[in-house]
């Protein structure tokens, strides 16, 4: 009977043996699935073959699912794959919920936590290739997922049964299939390996990974949804490559500047992998490995930081890049450090141990390297997987107790708002990364200041603590330099970005616990504002604080409705209506427009009875132009997604379109981005016998370029210069201006939010308060003898976030000007206005300007109210 029991088993295990070998052969190894090896020299697949072989993958493995997480900004799905034991597949939503919990102590007892320490799994989450050209990463995804699904090995299926892997292979499908056909189209051609001329993500470019606390893009909403309200992964590893002649791949832990808002728990658990990390890659042979230098933790806005707020682990590892696919040979004495952290990368360094000798660089290196450090991340989160399950929980607990006994207490936002529009957006845009935002549901005493019912509250007693306190707070950046006495140590990105300072918000700070009563919102479906729509009136005004009044005159222009602009004060009886409203004549008809025009939107609007004659401004449609030239620049793409976001009608201008000239029938307004005015001029240098662009994607505008500008200015046109492009006139078009901070060693402003004066009688600067903050890095500052100024630096402390040095410098000199040529204006802007779409402060200063180059001089008063 035994000896039955025992061949009966030996009988059932080879079954099972031989289902599972047959299992595993119905999963297709992507070599089949794509013709080629994937890392092959030259070979890439598209995003179409990327997910049409993990879905393909999906469908012969019970350990993969694929899930669509939205669409991208040229409408391709993005997906992402869910790999993890069956067992786990089949939980997912008991993990979400488990995960939601954890991230939100208060939501749990310790009976429940406890239970979900020992039963559920880690949650890590993957990401590859935000950055198209940076290829590798998403050509490894297919060969990681293929591994995970036919792996059999002890340590794969700790893997799987400990943790959830979700492994977005693209947040930029889009730009991978961008660059993808641009790369085949060049292999074999002088250009081949060399980054497409032109944004391989439509708006951002390389932006597209600062865009992580504002939100403006659909990929960048899509992702922030997995993470913040969907799966609250414990470990986010965002995959990166670099330039070619530096380290072989830079990896964690980090260099040593850190934003003091992240818990300390992240900084030790970074250390842990990192160290694994090396370890892993040193065992295998890998050269050229180097960690502490380069990126730091001070800057919130990226992939892997905006996670430090949250209480999650993000990661970074930035691989030497080839080019695209194609292989580079680096010779030893090309090989180059400097950067912060780094020296000689060719000698010994205690953060770089093994250098790389040089020689041949491949794609398939790449991916050999993110095997193993992606492995590392996994096989560590699967042995420690309650780990990183607890301290998760810790660091919300820690962020609540801190919230219940540091300053600040809260923040809060009052309802009488400059711009309301930006107030309710800023909200929505915390609202939609987590943070817990209150509405005032009684009036209540904070820090003695007195609020109404309906004031919104954010709390800093939330386990998402240090986001709410990285975004509203100032910052101000540790002074390092490079050596004593010597220059500043140039940050890795921005140093100052309080959110409500770059959105024109009043927020205010307080100190000291209150009580209030109040409802924590889903969503900001309304914000009070006066909107006066009777019949009748002699105008309705639409009032210009709010940016969305812009959207709504355009609404209005496109529907052929005179919209007036008032340069002076409407009196009406006792009423006065400040300069640099927009009026609209109050028929039956214009009710009916303007009622459908401001659906939407947070505008107030009011009304006029009987006013006395006053000077207006026409306004219609302008004409506008946009410069796009083949140098790929991401405050073009910027510029264009807030022209299309406010619905301003526009042309991109190119290099053969400025060389052309007849510009002014064209165009009532040109806008220069910021950019050097030596790419604008000369463009991509054509070098024959080199790795070089063709003909056609080389020079700028050139000088008759330039010279058809300054006639299209002289003819009556306006010409609008964001931060470095004001060069271009200045320089070429003799301008009386001078550039004060050119080539001072002195000064410094990398990436700061300073203050300003605004001058709030010229139609530029229409709608703005008095005072005011822009985004300022590395920009000009204007000492004028000829033109008005529009914005002027104080005469002290003009620092609101960030870092300065030389303040004095800036006293009196003007940040913003116009200057008239001929029967046209030039309009010069010492910073960028639109800067990365986030700067919603500022907006008005760009919008006033196209609305300026077509209005017409007119003289208003007491209209008809009878329909035409």
């Amino acid at each position: 009977m035994r000896l039955n029991i025992q061949k009966r088993a030996f009988g059932l295990m080879m079954m099972a043996l031989l289902f599972v070998g047959s299992s595993l052969a119905q999963i297709t190894p992507p070599e089949r699935y794509l013709n080629f090896r994937i890392g092959e020299d030259r070979k890439l697949a598209d995003w179409s073959q990327i997910t049409g072989y993990l879905r393909q993958l999906a469908g012969e493995s019970d350990r993969i699912e694929i899930t669509e997480i939205g669409k991208s900004s040229e409408g391709r799905t993005m997906i992402m794959a869910i790999i993890s034991a069956p067992k786990n597949l089949r939980r997912q939503a008991a993990i979400r919920e488990a995960m939601r919990k954890l991230a939100d102590p208060r939501k749990l007892n310790n009976a429940e936590k406890e239970r979900i320490l020992n039963t559920m799994p880690a949650v890590v989450l993957l990401n590859c290739s935000i950055h198209s050209t940076e290829i590798g990463a998403s050509q490894f995804s297919m060969e990681l997922a293929y591994r995970m699904a036919w792996g059999q090995d002890e340590e794969t299926l700790e893997i799987l049964n400990n943790v959830v892997i979700l492994l977005i292979p693209s947040p930029n499908p889009d730009g991978i299939d961008l660059v993808v056909d641009w790369y085949r189209k060049s292999v074999g051609k002088p250009h081949e390996g060399l980054a497409p001329p032109k944004l391989y993500q439509k708006y951002a470019g390389h932006d597209n990974n600062r865009d992580w606390y504002m939100l403006n893009l659909p990929e960048t909403r899509a992702v922030t949804r997995v993470l913040y309200q969907q799966w609250f992964p414990q470990i986010v590893y965002d995959l990166h490559q670099m330039g070619r002649t530096s380290a072989r791949m830079v990896i964690p832990p980090f260099y040593e500047v850190t934003n003091p808002e992240i818990d300390p728990l992240i900084l030790r658990q970074i250390m842990l992998i990192g160290g694994h990390m090396a370890t892993a890659l040193s065992a295998a042979g890998v050269k050229g490995v180097a960690t502490e230098a380069i990126y730091d933790m001070w800057w919130h806005g990226g992939f892997r930081t905006a996670p430090y707020f949250h209480n999650m682990v993000g990661l970074l590892t930035e691989a030497a890049s080839a080019w695209i696919a194609t292989p580079d040979t680096v010779r030893k004495e090309n090989l180059r450090g400097g950067r912060r952290g780094l020296g000689d990368v060719k000698k010994f360094q205690t953060n770089l141990p093994e250098p790389w000798p040089g020689g041949v660089w491949r794609l398939r290196d790449i991916i050999d390297m993110e095997h193993i450090t992606v492995r590392s991340v996994l096989t560590l989160a699967a042995k420690h997987r309650r780990m990183w399950l607890e301290n998760f929980h810790l660091m919300g607990q820690r962020a609540l107790e801190k919230g219940r006994k540091e300053a600040p207490a809260a923040f809060v936002v009052p309802l009488q708002q400059h711009d309301p529009a930006s107030a309710r957006k800023m909200l929505e845009i915390l609202i939609a990364q987590g943070v817990e935002v209150q509405q005032a549901k009684r009036p209540f005493v904070a820090d003695g200041h007195h609020f109404d019912a309906g004031t919104f509250v954010i709390s800093c007693e939330q386990p998402f603590r240090a986001n709410v306190v990285a975004l509203l707070n100032p910052q101000f950046y540790p002074e390092r330099r490079r050596y004593p006495g010597g220059p500043l140590e140039n940050p890795y990105d921005m140093t100052g970005w309080t959110l409500n300072y770059q959105m024109g918000v009043d927020v205010i700070r307080i100190q000291n616990w209150f009580e209030f009563k109040g409802e924590v919102l889903n969503r900001v479906s309304a914000w009070p504002v006066t909107q006066e729509l009777a019949a009748n009136p002699a105008y309705y005004v639409v009032h210009s604080g709010s940016n969305d009044a812009y959207r709504a005159v355009n609404r209005l222009l496109a529907k052929n409705v005179e919209v007036l602009w008032n340069t002076e004060s409407v009196l009406d009886g006792d009423r006065r209506v400040a300069p640099g409203q927009f009026l609209i004549a109050g028929t039956a008809e214009h009710l009916k427009k303007l009622r459908q025009a401001v659906r939407g939107l947070t505008v107030e609007i009011g009304t006029v009875q009987q006013p006395a004659a006053f000077e207006a401004l026409s306004l219609s449609q302008p004409r506008i132009g946009l410069y796009r030239g083949w140098v790929p620049n991401m405050d073009e793409g910027w510029t264009r997604y807030v022209l299309e976001d406010f619905e301003f009608p526009y042309r991109n201008i190119s290099d053969a379109d400025v060389r052309a000239g007849n510009l002014i029938d064209q165009f009532d307004v040109i806008i220069l981005p910021s950019m050097r005015d030596s790419l604008i001029i000369n463009g991509f240098r054509y070098q024959p016998g080199k790795r070089t662009y063709p003909k056609e994607y080389c020079g700028g505008i050139g000088e008759v370029g330039v010279r058809n500008l300054q006639a299209f200015v002289e003819n009556g046109g306006t010409l609008l210069c964001f931060g470095q492009a004001c060069d271009l006139p200045i320089k070429s078009f003799w301008l009386k201006i001078q550039n004060v901070v050119a080539k001072k060693r002195q000064f410094s402003a990398p990436g700061s939010i300073l203050r300003v004066l605004v001058n709030q009688s010229h139609p530029l600067a229409f709608g703005m308060p008095r005072e005011a903050n822009i985004f300022f890095r590395s920009n000009p500052v204007f000492r004028t003898m000829e033109g008005t100024p529009i914005l002027t630096y104080p005469m002290a402390k003009p620092l609101m976030s960030g870092w300065l040095q030389g303040d004095s410098l800036l006293y009196g000199q003007a940040a913003m000007t116009e200057v008239r040529q001929g029967d046209g204006r030039i309009v010069l802007y010492g910073f960028r206005p639109q800067h990365r779409a986030q700067t919603h402060g500022t907006y008005k200063l760009v919008f006033n300007g196209l609305y300026l180059s077509r209005a017409v001089q007119t003289r208003a008063g007491v209209v008809a109210t009878t329909d035409e």
